[in-house]
């Protein structure tokens, strides 16, 4: 499994939020790229960075940051947060970003969907569904996760097959530390042709080692590195 280190930004500053809510912060570094320096220092060489400011705004004002990142030699990113354009999405892969995470407007605006598959590499795009379940049934939550749907996790995949990098995330997990949603990943991964990044609650070795066994080819840790529930170089070695 690929076991990616996450760093969300806001205000200029590594945050972790609890379940996706903006009233509640917990800032854990002044310094993203310092952060980023300490995760390659343990050996990791591939990160995961939200730009929490955009996913509200739609505005890329963290740009010269993830630029910053983007240029450090030997590492690889990802990114997401307000990537609602394909002008963003050929700007910030111009950066060096290596994938890019796309959520709101992929998933509210068709005609964005229809042209990241005719215009862009979507090998490298990851579509990240974040879901709360309601009525016993998983449904996507949009801007920033602060408005829901009436999407369906999995009908949305369903209804557009082409898809193959997903970042699920279910948000009343998110920064609990509670264990991720097994019995969600599960099912997703009955779709042979998804490659599976779980996020969301991970709190611990053995959720990893849960994610594993039902095959998620990769997973974001946060706020377990954080919190040092989690040291970096059992992480590393957690495969």
């Amino acid at each position: 499994m690929k076991i990616i280190p996450a760093i969300d930004i806001l205000d200029g500053k590594c945050v972790r939020l609890y379940k996706g809510d903006f009233n509640k912060v917990t800032t854990y570094s002044e310094d993203p790229v310092e952060q980023v320096k300490r995760f390659m220092d343990e050996g990791f060489t591939y990160i995961h960075i939200i730009d929490l400011d955009a996913a509200l705004s739609g505005e890329c004002k963290n740009l010269k940051l993830i630029e910053t990142v983007a240029k450090i030699n030997g590492l690889s990113i990802q990114v997401g947060g307000g990537i609602r354009s394909i002008e963003r999405i050929k700007n910030l892969f111009s950066t060096g970003v290596d994938r890019l995470i796309v959520g709101t407007a992929a998933i509210t605006d068709k005609d964005f969907r229809n042209n990241i598959y005719q215009q862009v590499n979507y090998s490298k795009i990851v579509f990240g569904l974040d879901f709360k379940i309601t009525n016993n049934q998983p449904m996507l939550s949009v801007n920033g996760w602060t408005e829901d749907t009436n999407i369906g996790l999995f009908d949305y995949i369903n209804n557009n097959k082409w898809i193959k990098n997903v970042l699920a995330t279910d948000i009343s997990k998110d920064g609990t530390l509670d264990g991720p949603n097994i019995d969600i990943y599960k099912q997703l991964l009955l779709n042979k042709n998804i490659n599976l990044t779980a996020s969301g609650g991970i709190g611990c070795l053995d959720d990893i080692k849960n994610l594993i066994d039902i095959g998620s080819q990769e997973c974001v840790v946060g706020k377990a590195i954080y919190e040092n529930k989690i040291l970096l170089k059992d992480l590393l070695n957690a495969n």
